[in-house]
């Protein structure tokens, strides 16, 4: 073969994954990333990149495989309502329903797949259940869909989700049909290697875990589990090979009769436990004896889920919490740093110390906390240990934080995600995130109750910063009044993901932004009272912007920043003295400030009424013939509104 004609090929082939690649990206957004919603608009997308398939034979073989990598069902029960709302009474309609026929519709791409025989491309089963949709319902319309006429031989991963929603008869569905919708599923889906069931009200229409049959017969192959249930699942069968790697359980707490296999400790490499109690957590294992210790000798990731605490006093706070700008922040960052749900994580490199001195409930020798703490200690051989352990989230414990923290080397571990903590968040010691990846503290509106607690956070958020540290990503929450500030001396400089859900001074935002050269992201709730009139006295004032174009820029590598201002205008957009907003607020006028030194930035988010303000303002720099040239970049920005 010629050197030309090896040219062509390599050309080729070097276009067809360029191909390939594009083709990915176009159906990951526009179809596979909302599988979880797949009623309506699924069947329709479909169609809509339908055409992309008969374009040629080069767009045909690079869009099939994704064009069928996920079969997916959405099954839901029709409504049935008497012919006049309200005439018929309540308790007659419930009568009534337990002896009508229920109907359903369903929305599938199912019977295209097979009409086109391209069943081998199908990686993946979505089946979305939608009221009263019996276990019977669901093999009937599978059925009639021809799924049973073949087996799916590429079908790896399942995922059921059923929300049962108000059903006015109360089933049960039977065990017989339960089994027969397990014996269904395991003949089609001979190779599966993944299983995810979700349901947040299974327990009020099934008398035992819906898929127990398929995972007792799947185990030897199974990789991934992951299940949401309010029924226990069984999974004590130690007749398998230790092959599963992630394991989510998002159940109630398993009976002593219903321990998890210990050789999952040898195999896990990711575990997921929610819906815990403190003290119980560890006993879905069974327990190893007193000379040996339970190891999870793979463990990568680890999430802690726990039950919200049932004291009166630790319920949640009316105190708004904009977690929306937090996770909206997080979503803007990359995928792979998440470990669950809205979260980035931490590492530590020194020991926490255990109490602070000042806690007078904590000097008690007979305090609750402290013999709590003495408890802990004596069952503390009953932790399991986690050698190679990375990335750690702990959420909703509902004592001192440091107490479930000495369980872990938490100076070999790279990410940490602490969400919810209402007890001894203080105790985490600044110095010791020195060798952080990324850190995620979320305190919940009971962890700061007083006055006091918000200038105790103010002195941790300064040790915090002051701290000569790589870390990349820091997340930060908590349900303050006061404006926090910022220290002077930054020693985050390697930031590049920054978040604060607490009310932070505005003043302090441009020292912090000169001093972090990698910051590419940010997200801020900003405080109405700003000390940026003092910082920054006779620098900017209404009119006269002369120094924009003598002072130099206060970040290159910022892209994105999300500023939640939270001053929202009654409907009549008028301010609180009656007054039309005719003029932007200080602080906007300040943030307009703020992004005309910022010449890398490209996205800006904020309230609707505070984009308007940032867009006049935006126009009134833009208009000085003198200022213009020195902030062109300000009309590229694009400014988005941020919804909550």
């Amino acid at each position: 073969m010629g050197s030309s004609k090896k040219k062509l090929l390599k050309k080729a082939r070097h276009e067809r994954r360029q191909l390939e690649c594009v083709f990915k990206l176009i159906f990951d957004y526009v179809i596979h990333a909302d599988l979880a919603n797949t009623h309506g608009l699924f069947a329709d997308r479909l169609r809509e990149l339908q055409p992309l398939t008969a374009v040629c034979h080069t767009w045909r073989q690079a869009t099939l495989p994704l064009f069928y990598q996920s079969a997916v069902c959405s099954i839901k029960e029709l409504p049935w309502m008497d012919n006049k709302p309200g005439s018929t009474p309540h308790k007659e309609l419930i009568r009534d329903a337990k002896h009508r026929v229920p109907s359903y519709t369903q929305r599938s791409n199912i019977g295209l797949i097979i009409g086109g025989n391209n069943e081998h491309y199908v990686r993946k089963l979505s089946i979305e259940l939608r009221g009263d949709v019996t276990p019977d319902a669901s093999v009937s319309v599978l059925s009639e869909m021809g799924f049973d006429s073949t087996k799916w031989q590429g079908i790896e991963k399942l995922r059921i989700s059923h929300s049962h929603g108000s059903i006015l008869r109360n089933p049960t569905y039977s065990s017989e049909s339960i089994s027969r919708l397990n014996l269904f599923l395991l003949h089609a889906l001979p190779n599966l290697t993944s299983v995810k069931y979700s349901s947040a009200d299974d327990r009020r229409y099934y008398s035992e875990f819906p898929l127990d049959g398929l995972l007792a017969s799947t185990l030897s192959r199974l990789k991934e589990v992951k299940l949401v249930s309010g029924l226990i699942p069984d999974m004590g069968s130690s007749a398998f090979l230790p092959g599963l790697v992630a394991l989510t359980l998002r159940c109630p707490i398993l009976s002593d009769g219903a321990h998890l296999p210990m050789v999952f400790a040898e195999t896990l490499e990711s575990l997921h436990m929610g819906f815990s109690a403190a003290d119980t957590i560890w006993s879905r294992f069974y327990k190893p004896s007193k000379k040996r210790k339970l190891t999870f000798k793979r463990l990568k990731t680890l999430v802690l889920e726990y039950m919200e605490p049932a004291d009166a006093k630790l319920k949640t706070s009316s105190e708004p919490k904009p977690i929306s700008l937090y996770d909206d922040c997080y979503y803007a960052s990359s995928e792979s740093s998440s470990m669950y749900s809205g979260t980035t994580l931490i590492h530590a490199d020194s020991e926490l110390p255990m109490f602070d001195d000042d806690e007078e409930t904590l000097l008690d020798p007979d305090s609750p906390t402290r013999l709590m703490f003495y408890k802990q200690q004596e069952i503390s051989r009953d932790w399991p240990m986690f050698p190679k352990l990375k990335k750690l989230s702990v959420s909703k414990y509902p004592d001192a934080i440091a107490q479930i923290l000495q369980h872990f080397t938490v100076e070999r571990i790279s990410h940490i995600s602490i969400r919810d903590v209402s007890r001894g968040w203080y105790n985490v010691n600044a110095t010791s995130v020195v060798g952080l990846s990324s850190l995620h503290m979320h305190i919940s509106p009971h962890g700061i109750g007083s006055k006091r607690d918000e200038y105790r956070y103010q002195a941790w958020i300064n040790r915090l910063f002051s701290v000569t540290s790589d870390m990349t990503s820091l997340q930060l929450n908590a349900p303050t009044s006061i404006p926090i500030s910022l220290p002077d001396v930054i020693g985050l400089t390697r930031l590049t993901l920054l978040s604060f859900s607490f009310r932070i001074d505005l003043g302090t935002i441009p020292n912090l932004l000169s001093r972090l050269p990698f910051l590419q992201q940010l997200a801020i709730h900003v405080h109405p009272w700003s000390s940026w009139s003092n910082r920054s006295y006779g620098l900017f004032e209404h009119g006269d912007y002369e120094m924009l174009a003598h002072i130099p820029a206060l970040s290159r590598s910022l892209q994105s920043l999300i500023a939640y201002v939270g001053l929202e205008p009654s409907a009549s957009y008028e301010q609180s003295d009656g007054e039309s907003r005719d003029e932007p607020m200080v602080v906007e006028r300040e943030l307009s400030w703020l992004l005309a030194r910022v010449p890398s930035l490209k996205l800006f988010k904020t309230e609707e009424w505070t984009s308007h303000a940032i867009r006049e303002c935006i126009d009134d720099l833009m208009s000085y013939e003198s200022i213009a040239p020195h902030v062109k970049h300000l009309p590229g920005i694009e400014i988005s509104v941020w919804k909550y």
